[in-house]
């Protein structure tokens, strides 16, 4: 005989455990959930030139991805030219923030659950004691998630300031000015110590990309090994 616990699980829509804006998404919604993906996408794509990109066509990489590497690199390369060093700067924190405003209207639109989705349903404890204070100072939250090695996520504090209604120029302003800031500080680094800096770069650079590939490759693994088990699939 079926157990009624057996007859309940057959009887669960998967459907029930998604965010409400996947399970009756309108027009904006699947617009928003696209440009996700593309995100996501346009990140996976870039990892296998990184390493390439970074080392042979720097300029290229901070064109890219804003990368703060690429930034010191070309400091510790063009210290005799301070306009376009300005430029490096200006065009890496643009780089660096050029999806912000999807993540923006995602949190207008989409509210906590959206946030909720975004921790794979378990938000951590450094969220949970800092929510507060994230949606009460929006601008010194994105300065925290500036700040070299932060775990706070910008696209998160972002996110909450669609969440809490702040104007979204307002929230352009604080991303770009603490972008800049950041890049301003790799530019500093390049500037004083020079070429002396690039051997230990490209070694940090090698084994980030290890890492990187690493993490991709247990991500994967652990889908499809989670998908293998008993409980993962249908009764």
């Amino acid at each position: 005989m079926t157990s009624p616990d057996m007859r309940n699980e057959a009887e669960h829509d998967p459907r029930e455990d998604l965010p409400s804006f996947l399970r009756e998404p309108d027009k904006i919604d699947k617009l928003l959930y696209a440009s996700l993906m593309l995100v996501a996408v346009y990140g996976f794509a870039i990892i296998p030139f990184r390493a390439v990109l970074l080392l042979k066509y720097t300029f290229l990489h901070t064109w890219l991805t804003g990368s703060n590497l690429s930034v010191l690199i070309l400091a510790s390369e063009n210290e005799d030219r301070p306009l376009f060093l300005f430029a490096v700067v200006v065009i890496a924190a643009l780089s660096t923030i050029k999806f912000m405003p999807f993540f923006y209207w995602m949190g207008k639109k989409w509210g906590t659950e959206f946030i909720t989705m975004s921790f794979g349903g378990h938000p951590p404890r450094w969220f949970k004691k800092m929510e507060n204070f994230i949606y009460e100072r929006i601008g010194l939250s994105v300065l925290a998630s500036f700040v070299p090695f932060s775990p706070i996520p910008a696209t998160i504090v972002v996110a909450i300031g669609g969440i809490a209604k702040v104007r979204g120029w307002v929230v352009g302003v604080y991303l770009f000015f603490c972008a800049a800031m950041l890049k301003c500080f790799y530019l500093y680094l390049g500037l004083k110590f020079g070429p002396s800096i690039q051997g230990s770069l490209q070694t940090i650079d090698r084994y980030v990309t290890y890492i990187t590939f690493a993490l991709i490759g247990w991500m994967f693994l652990s889908i499809w090994w989670k998908n293998r088990k008993p409980g993962g699939q249908a009764a």
